[in-house]
């Protein structure tokens, strides 16, 4: 067979094929149409349940906001942190860290004077999720909270803005009454990194809570100063407690591992 008749062939085969077959993309296309009309539904659903009379219906519909990742939700969820349930209020502050939309920075920052405590803890937390420096200041005042997971959780914050500015007011906290806060503190001091905790590190590396100990270990690795290596020797070489000892090792061999 010549070519030009191969080829002519080939054409009637295929056009007819295409006759045959149905279009591909138009299937897809009806489907994501379908599938983004039923997310506006149910979107729509959990922003009237988010108003519903129990608590319970109301956490999950927050919650379920905070899974679907949709931008709609943020006002819903932010007027939900002035729900009438310290649960809820909680919730719905968590539910903003996962949303990550900065608009609740403001918001939250109002909600560390709430009158529940773990409220307080929750906004603490995702305000450094956010990553918002206008949380500096208000997270550093949440260090003197009378209460002390709060304190913690803004430890935590802290550390999560990686700020250095924040470096005086964690270093100070470092002498707080509960091991769990100077834990979280040593933590966020070796989250920021900056050389001016190294001190203040090494000195926490005598504390009478483990927890502390270990924690100032970790920090001083993660910092990366040199001139901790002897103290951090020290410190491995006292501890009685074998898991405790074994952890600060490999802090301490991280620490020796750092570049110069």
């Amino acid at each position: 067979m010549k070519p030009f008749v191969i080829l002519t062939v080939f054409v009637v085969i295929s056009a007819t094929n295409l006759k045959a077959w149905p279009r591909q993309d138009s299937v897809p296309a009806q489907q994501r149409t379908n599938a983004e009309a039923k997310k506006s539904d149910d979107i729509n659903r959990m922003l009237e349940r988010i108003k519903g009379r129990t608590t319970a219906e109301r956490r999950e519909a927050i919650d379920q906001l905070a899974e679907s990742g949709d931008p709609r939700a943020v006002d819903a969820v932010i007027a939900a942190l002035k729900d009438q349930e310290g649960d809820v209020r909680a919730s719905a502050a968590n539910a903003l860290g996962q949303l990550g939309n900065r608009r609740a920075v403001e918001p939250l920052i109002s909600m560390l004077s709430d009158d529940v405590s773990f409220v307080r803890a929750a906004a603490a937390r995702v305000l450094g999720q956010l990553g918002d420096t206008k949380a500096l200041d208000p997270l550093s005042t949440s260090l003197r909270d009378g209460n002390s997971t709060v304190r913690g959780a803004a430890a935590m914050g802290l550390g999560s803005l990686r700020e250095p500015r924040a470096v005086p007011a964690l270093i100070a906290a470092l002498r707080d009454e509960a091991p769990d806060v100077r834990a979280a503190v040593a933590t966020a001091l070796g989250d920021i990194r900056d050389k001016r905790a190294v001190d203040p590190l090494v000195q926490s590396l005598k504390d009478e809570s483990r927890m502390v100990k270990l924690a100032a270990a970790l920090a001083l690795a993660d910092v990366g100063e040199k001139r901790a290596v002897s103290a951090l020797t020290e410190a491995v070489t006292n501890e009685k407690d074998e898991e405790t000892r074994s952890q600060m090792k490999e802090a301490l061999q991280r620490l020796l591992a750092a570049p110069e």
